[in-house]
């Protein structure tokens, strides 16, 4: 079978990374056959990796132009673009019936996700990069959550501090830790690998409380420190907190189940089982102090493979119909709503409903959101 024609769109850090793999022979079932917006000196230091002769384009444009005319010959596209292009990119590949792999986010707003996947063909593959889902202690973890062996979820606590960025990192990008050119901060540059799998494992929450500290570590106008209180609709609770100004930083999530506890951080997984549901200790122990027993034992993991590697392999496999997709286009709403969700109930300050899919809500949601939006980039700029 011939392999995928890829044109990788933005050659930042990660689209360079996502051109090397694929030009490399990383990725079987793939061939690089064109890329856009590579700085001279990003194509010094990819000189030597890029296939001779490769067709470089100015703009995400001026290839669709080429695909048009019939000069260039693509089969689908990688998007790692700032992400306020991420739509309009998204929609172009789809309406040349062009398979998309878009890096995260969806986009600024949770409408550009949901126009997105209203123009996806259903021939046509449409996945995201949420690499993290490779990850097997979390695949592992999704695995105990939802098997239904523990009962259910009581409480979610995860602790993130570990994306510790310098004041360097947001003057590298001129897009960077802006309303205008980034969209946000803090939750659309790094937490959309936290909040995809918080829903990916726990399901959607139904309300959440935020507290978004803009420029707490940095002097930027955006957030850098967020504190979330999340509610689902099953009584369960949890906490969400994240940073890029502390430091040494942990990466903790804890997940108090009907009958277990269950850990994960550096890399590992661990659980304590009680010996009998703590209901049973609740309605049935005789003295006042009584406590359930548990048991805590490391839950084994096998190895991984290279991430990017991992989801770029599904992603040509899914393209020829063979596998589905490890992070689908339409699940890539879910980790933007919450976003989004997080922002309007910071701005407002007050508890926020996350609206459900195709209902009035939704629309109002969405249209509060972006009138926030827009105060917020009007006072970024004076």
């Amino acid at each position: 079978m011939k392999p995928l024609r890829m044109a990788v769109i933005g050659m930042g850090n990660m689209g360079s990374k996502y051109a090397e793999m694929i030009a490399a022979g990383k990725i079987p079932g793939m061939e690089l056959a064109a890329v856009t917006r590579v700085r001279p000196e990003r194509m010094e230091v990819l000189r030597d990796i890029l296939p001779e002769q490769l067709p470089v384009y100015p703009s995400a444009d001026a290839l669709y132009a080429g695909v048009d005319s019939g000069e260039l010959a693509l089969d689908g596209v990688i998007i790692a673009t700032p992400h306020y292009a991420h739509e309009k990119q998204t929609v172009d590949a789809f309406s040349r019936g062009l398979h998309v792999l878009c890096d995260k986010p969806a986009g600024v707003y949770s409408r550009q996700a949901r126009q997105m996947l209203a123009a996806k063909r259903p021939e046509l593959a449409y996945a995201f990069v949420f690499h993290q889902r490779t990850f097997p202690v979390y695949q592992k973890l999704r695995e105990l959550v939802q098997g239904g062996g523990y009962g259910g979820i009581k409480r979610v606590n995860w602790v993130v501090t570990d994306w510790y960025r310098p004041n360097a990192y947001y003057t590298a990008g001129s897009w960077r830790g802006s309303w205008s050119e980034d969209g946000g901060g803090l939750l659309l540059n790094q937490c959309p690998h936290n909040l995809d799998l918080l829903q990916w494992i726990c399901g959607m929450p139904e309300r959440v409380q935020a507290f978004c500290r803009e420029g707490r570590y940095h002097p930027i106008p955006v957030e850098d420190e967020v504190t979330a209180y999340l509610e689902w609709a099953g009584g369960a609770t949890g906490v969400f907190i994240s940073s890029t100004g502390e430091a040494p930083g942990v990466n903790r999530l804890e997940i108090s189940m009907d009958d277990a506890l269950i850990v994960c951080e550096g890399g590992k997984l661990r659980i304590c089982a009680l010996d009998r549901p703590e209901k049973w200790y609740r309605e049935n122990a005789v003295n006042p102090f009584e406590k359930p027993v548990g048991v805590w034992s490391e839950v084994p993991c096998r190895e991984g493979e290279p991430p990017y590697e991992t989801l770029l392999r599904n992603f040509a496999a899914a393209a020829r119909g063979e596998e589905a997709p490890i992070a689908p286009g339409r699940e890539a709403i879910c980790s933007l709503l919450l976003a989004n969700a997080c922002y309007l109930s910071s701005w407002q300050g007050r508890a926020v409903e996350l609206p459900d899919p195709g209902t009035a809500q939704e629309l109002e949601f969405e249209a509060a959101f972006e009138e926030w939006l827009e105060r917020k980039k009007e006072d970024e700029k004076r």
